[in-house]
């Protein structure tokens, strides 16, 4: 039976998360024969590969286990892709799970779909408790195309599944021996896609709260440079790719940019100005000069949109910045981020 959806799962050393990550995979038998879950273990030194094959055993029909040496994320995805024969693919980090009953209803309607992009809602979790929700309110029980996507749409590799065969035609690969390419999965891709379904219930829980993860505060702070490293490697993505070929997709992919720029200038102008040089950010600032389309950009982006700051653009005309600006700024978004808290908190409760 051919395959409709494959999952990729990079493991590294996930002993003590992989087993949960796999059981939220267990659907009903019809729709375990559609479903391929590729769990990539990169060289893991703990009990990751044995967890992971006890589960190929068993369900042979759909989990396959591929072990190779470390090469990190982005070599798993690629290898991942090499190894995919579902219509459909999408990832699954392995400290992450999937709603099993939203899933096995989503495998069996995106089994009749024939679309470029599949988007689904997904919950932010902590210790299994709800503290984000994703949800995206688009037309759905619909084909829609691409063109109505909303370009400023928070748009996380949680949400997103492509029709495999628009990656492979591409030659898709992602950035090898990093972190943070998950930024790389929703922005070249989307070049390509002309149509996309959505499916309105929950099927990613995305777990933070983990020590060590990458969006860990010391852990962003010591390894921003691969942040930055990305960013460049998403901006001769589009000069080269984008830009000559008059891409109908570029608004959205503008504000990818835009995203991933705001990350990096906000991380030493604002949220770790005590702990990252600005030297460092006005390297960062000279290099992206050398793509003048997107360094235009820089001056657009806001602070927050009911405080549409250009503090970017505030930086480049004192260059040195304001100190006092920026910690108003810092401060601000901490309340923000506490008002935020403490709504999704009230929600969950309601």
């Amino acid at each position: 039976m051919n395959k409709i959806l494959s999952i990729i799962i990079p493991t590294y050393n996930m002993e003590k998360y992989l087993r949960k990550c796999l059981d939220s995979l267990i659907v009903s038998d019809e729709n375990m024969q559609l479903l391929e879950v590729l769990v990539i273990n990169d060289g893991s030194k703990d009990s990751s590969s044995l967890i992971a094959h006890e589960y190929e055993e068993k369900y042979p029909q759909t989990f396959r286990v591929v072990d190779k040496e470390n090469g990190h994320y982005g070599s798993c995805i690629n290898r991942g892709l090499k190894e995919a024969t579902g219509k459909y693919v999408r990832i699954l980090d392995s400290d992450d799970s999937y709603d099993t009953k939203n899933l096995s209803a989503y495998i069996t309607k995106i089994a009749n779909i024939n679309v470029d992009l599949i988007m689904s809602d997904f919950d932010v979790v902590n210790n299994d408790t709800v503290v984000k929700k994703y949800r995206y309110n688009l037309p759905h029980e619909i084909l829609t195309d691409f063109s109505e996507m909303p370009p400023t749409i928070p748009m996380w590799m949680h949400a997103v599944a492509y029709r495999t065969e628009i990656l492979k035609t591409m030659n898709y690969r992602q950035t090898e021996g990093i972190s943070y390419t998950d930024q790389e999965w929703i922005f070249l891709p989307m070049s390509k896609v002309k149509s996309f379904w959505y499916f309105p219930h929950v099927v990613y829980k995305y777990s933070t709260g983990r020590e060590g993860q990458t969006i860990d505060k010391e852990v962003f702070v010591k390894n921003i440079g691969q942040e930055v490293k990305g960013l460049f490697v998403m901006a001769e993505e589009y000069m080269q790719q984008i830009i000559p070929y008059s891409n109908p997709n570029i608004k959205y992919l503008q504000e990818r940019l835009k995203y991933r720029m705001k990350a990096i200038y906000m991380s030493y102008l604002v949220r770790y100005s005590d702990k990252l040089p600005v030297s460092e950010l006005q390297s960062v600032d000279t290099n992206l000069k050398e793509y003048p389309e997107i360094y235009k950009m820089t001056d657009e982006m806001i602070f927050h949109p009911k405080f549409p700051v250009r503090y970017v653009e505030f930086w480049h005309k004192r260059y040195i910045g304001n100190k006092l600006l920026f910690l108003i700024l810092r401060y601000l978004e901490q309340f923000i981020e506490f008002k935020e808290r403490i709504k999704a908190q009230k929600n969950e409760k309601q």
